[in-house]
């Protein structure tokens, strides 16, 4: 009868399988610390790269205000100077070409787009988050309600009353012997040659409805104007705090 020995393997005591836990551990442990600051690497370049192009729409924004304000200055001169004419004027029933011009002038000046790509991309994708300097995210923040109270204004408002001071002057301008110039015009401009020896004949029923009109445009032009320039100046603010915290040039 043959016997068989059979080896047993020593039983493993328990600080063998605590060491064996403790060391998985730390590796998965170290591995969701290595991810983590990876995927924060990566969040934080983004969050520059997003400061960066919102530091190009800033410049461009501010350029493109700087330019409008004298439009809108010089249309209130257009306005005043007819206020001025009319009053010494008020019962003629024809006017010179300039200031057929005048009139032409008060119903423009100019509109503003901004530059909204960079606010766009955080906006839609969640990216806000991104920006992890309160000044700055409140600062973004504040920019994009500006322009949105700014461009609702326009749309709501100041494009309607502008719209009726042309309606205004279609009503107002009472002359066939304008259509050879009409039809001469090839510019988008509805001026007149300031050197045209004509006087305009014009309906004056409307003139002080007209008059009072332009009064309220002027309002709206100088509350537009205000919402633009209080633009102007976030992003000018916002410009030199975006230099500073991200050391862009």
């Amino acid at each position: 009868m043959e016997v068989h020995n059979h080896s047993h393997t020593p039983r493993k005591k328990w600080p063998h399988y605590f060491w064996e836990f403790l060391m998985l551990f730390l590796a998965v442990f170290c591995g969701f610390l290595a991810e983590n600051f990876r995927e924060h690497q990566v969040e934080h370049r983004r969050e520059k790269q997003y400061m960066q192009t919102m530091l190009a729409d800033l410049r461009a924004d501010t350029a493109t205000l700087s330019e409008g304000f004298p439009r809108k200055e010089e249309r209130i001169k257009a306005i005043d100077s007819l206020f001025d004419y009319f009053s010494l004027h008020k019962d003629e029933t024809t006017i010179p070409v300039y200031v057929h011009n005048l009139m032409r002038r008060s119903s423009w000046d100019r509109s503003y787009d901004r530059n909204q790509a960079t606010m766009s991309q955080l906006k839609s994708s969640g990216n806000l988050r991104l920006i992890r300097k309160k000044d700055i995210a409140d600062s973004v923040l504040g920019y994009d309600f500006a322009w949105e109270r700014a461009d609702n204004y326009y749309r709501e408002t100041y494009w309607r009353v502008s719209g009726e001071i042309n309606d205004y002057i279609k009503k107002m301008i009472n002359d066939f012997s304008l259509l050879p110039y009409y039809k001469a015009n090839q510019t988008i401009a509805a001026r007149l040659p300031e050197d045209l020896a004509l006087q305009i004949s014009i309906n004056t029923s409307c003139l002080m409805e007209y008059l009072n009109h332009l009064h309220k445009a002027k309002s709206t032009i100088r509350q537009d104007e205000y919402f633009y320039m209080d633009i102007k100046s976030r992003a000018e603010r916002l410009i030199e705090l975006i230099k500073k915290e991200y050391h862009l040039e």
